[in-house]
């Protein structure tokens, strides 16, 4: 199962690159069980990679990836083309409010400098959806290798991609 969901996770990093890129919307279906991808804009408030501050390095998209087995993926990315993912499983915490959610981490995937990296990781994303929208996103997990956080408040919201 871990497997399979690296594979989808990694397919989906390149194609995530592209689409940070190339920030215009389009419709995406794949066949690895990719349900859809949405790009937001806005501002990245806070990034963290193993516990380095990487703010000033973060781009004003975010994505967000979902697959026909409920796990999501939440993705910043940095100017210089590195990608982090906030894996989850995809089941929001049933306490959390309608306007709210918070979704459980437990991974991080990250390329940078070409490598692709999986670990294993203990946190949450908690999004905000004050109209059925996501309009912010808050992350943090930690992981063997320090901890990692993500902060993004929406401007506008792209169409599905």
């Amino acid at each position: 199962m871990r497997r399979i969901i690296l594979r989808r996770i990694i397919s989906s990093l390149s194609l995530l690159a592209v689409c940070a890129a190339n920030l215009p919307a389009m419709s995406v279906r794949a066949e690895d069980g990719l349900k859809g991808i949405e790009t937001l804009h806005g501002a990245c408030k806070k990034l963290t990679v193993a516990a380095k501050d990487r703010t000033s390095e973060c781009k004003g998209v975010l994505l967000n990836t979902r697959y026909d087995d409920g796990r999501t993926g939440y993705y910043f990315v940095t100017l210089d083309g590195a990608i982090i993912t906030f894996s989850s499983p995809g089941e929001a915490d049933p306490r959390t409010a309608a306007t709210a959610r918070a979704y459980p981490v437990d991974m991080i995937i990250f390329k940078a400098e070409g490598d692709i990296r999986k670990l294993a990781a203990k946190g949450a994303c908690r999004a905000t959806l004050p109209s059925g929208a996501l309009s912010g996103l808050s992350c943090r997990a930690d992981s063997e290798v320090g901890r990692f956080e993500g902060e993004f408040t929406a401007g506008t919201k792209a169409p599905g991609l």
